[in-house]
């Protein structure tokens, strides 16, 4: 039996949509050719979890920037460490992936054209801090703590919780201090995130171009 007008339109639809699907999940290279030292990279890079950027370059060049708390620290770790030693601005690194997700051929061309290294230099906002499951559960239990309180987080992750202290500075002191003692803050100092029951707001966190963190108001 020939397919009706409305069925051969419904086929037609079914195909396109299956196109797309295939397309969307298949691998697509960068604006420009990878090696094979960047391909087998960003293999390695694909099965890392947590918030991650992987940033490569025309030269070959390439960094890939895994176990932090921020995508948005991530990604500047990410171009920072690819761009190193690099002086001809038009062999800068892009960003291709974010948190396993590839970026679109236009963001990477907005890279191209509106690169501005000395961003690297300066403080920057951290609008999108993302807990993994210890910390988020850890920062649920504390919620029920007694005062005085207070919560330290690393960029890189460690986290750690004081309460019951002779007072807030006291509880800030010790949670900062325990937090510190991890490996992985010894590259990101901790900072603050809760004073008592309260979150300090995400408008006073900066990372600095050291990875500490700045910017936070005292009470």
């Amino acid at each position: 039996m020939t397919p009706s007008l409305s069925q051969r339109k419904l086929l037609l639809s079914l195909c396109m949509i299956a196109a797309s699907f295939s397309a969307a999940q298949a691998f697509e290279p960068p604006v420009f050719p990878l090696n094979d030292a960047q391909l087998k990279a960003l293999e390695e890079y694909a099965v890392a979890k947590t918030e991650k950027a992987f940033a490569v370059g025309p030269e070959g060049q390439f960094s890939a920037q895994v176990g932090f708390t921020s995508s948005t620290i991530a990604a500047r770790e990410a171009l920072k460490a690819c761009d190193e030693g690099v002086s001809d601005t038009t062999k800068r690194c892009i960003l291709i992936d974010l948190n396993g997700e590839r970026l679109s051929n236009a963001m990477q061309m907005v890279q191209l054209l509106q690169v501005d290294p000395g961003l690297f230099e300066k403080p920057m906002k951290i609008p999108d801090l993302v807990l993994d499951v210890d910390a988020w559960r850890a920062r649920e239990g504390y919620r029920e703590k007694a005062e005085h309180k207070a919560f330290a987080i690393s960029l890189k992750g460690p986290w750690a919780r004081s309460w019951e202290g002779a007072s807030a500075d006291e509880a800030e002191k010790e949670a900062l201090d325990s937090c510190n003692r991890n490996e992985a803050a010894q590259k990101a100092p901790c900072f603050i995130l809760m004073r008592g029951t309260a979150n300090v707001p995400v408008e006073e966190l900066q990372a600095n171009p050291d990875l500490s963190v700045g910017g936070q108001k005292a009470k």
